[in-house]
């Protein structure tokens, strides 16, 4: 009877004993408990985060280029006006006014 006794009291002693050192195992040294950071709002992981902060978020490799589907670019030529001095080739001949002839209205 003794002995189950005692076998049970030691068991139970070291259950208790495990359970207090997993509790102090959960305890990281630079924990905010006792040093009263914890106090301080602006020191919350939650404000300390950015959300909006895309560090780390971009490879480090550049991306692919992507398909060029431009049209592609005609070489300026004297046939498309685009060699030239600015001015315009071609003088267009002012075009010659008629005079109106409508009849006057009598009232």
């Amino acid at each position: 009877m003794m002995n189950s006794f005692m076998r049970n009291l030691i068991a139970g002693a070291l259950v208790a004993l495990s359970g207090v050192s997993a509790i102090q195992a959960q305890t990281l040294p630079n924990s905010t408990l006792n040093n009263g950071a914890s106090s301080n709002p602006y020191n919350s992981p939650i404000k300390r985060s950015n959300p909006n902060s895309r560090q780390g978020t971009e490879s480090s490799v550049p991306r692919a280029p992507a398909p060029n589907i431009a049209p592609p670019v005609r070489k300026p030529t004297l046939e498309n006006g685009g060699i030239g001095n600015g001015y315009p080739t071609r003088q267009t001949s002012p075009r010659p006014s008629t005079p109106t002839t409508d009849p006057k209205r009598a009232n």
